[in-house]
């Protein structure tokens, strides 16, 4: 299970295919189980502080969330991937295009019926 140390948390993560590189916004990595993500890319997904395997306080807003996703992506080298964002976690991908003028699309296959999932 790797993971990555940011502010003072372990963020597991999960990495798979191959292709070039797409980081998928969610609050954890189970939220692309049910999402039809196209082959021909190599994908990251990440449970955020207190979501998934991830160790922290499920309590942080979205725009703090969002600047851990941020530290993620400098670390592991991946500012130029592309960023596909969960419908549940629309906010945090308003944050990252909007506040930190990074490129981020709604994730093709991920269905809003995905939506209604309970935060873990």
């Amino acid at each position: 299970m790797p993971y990555l140390h940011v502010y003072g948390y372990n963020l597991v993560y999960d990495r798979w295919g191959q292709g070039p590189p797409c980081v998928l916004i969610g609050y954890a990595a189970d939220d692309w189980v049910d999402c039809g993500l196209p082959p021909g890319r190599s994908y990251v997904a990440v449970d955020l502080p207190g979501h998934g395997r991830s160790e922290g306080d499920a309590g942080l807003a979205d725009d703090e969330l969002a600047e851990y996703l941020v530290s993620f992506l400098m670390l592991q080298h991946l500012t130029e991937a592309e960023l596909w964002v969960h419908p549940r976690a629309r906010a945090i991908g308003n944050y990252l295009s909007e506040r930190l003028s990074l490129a981020v699309s709604p994730a093709p296959g991920c269905s809003e019926a995905s939506e209604g999932r309970a935060v873990s």
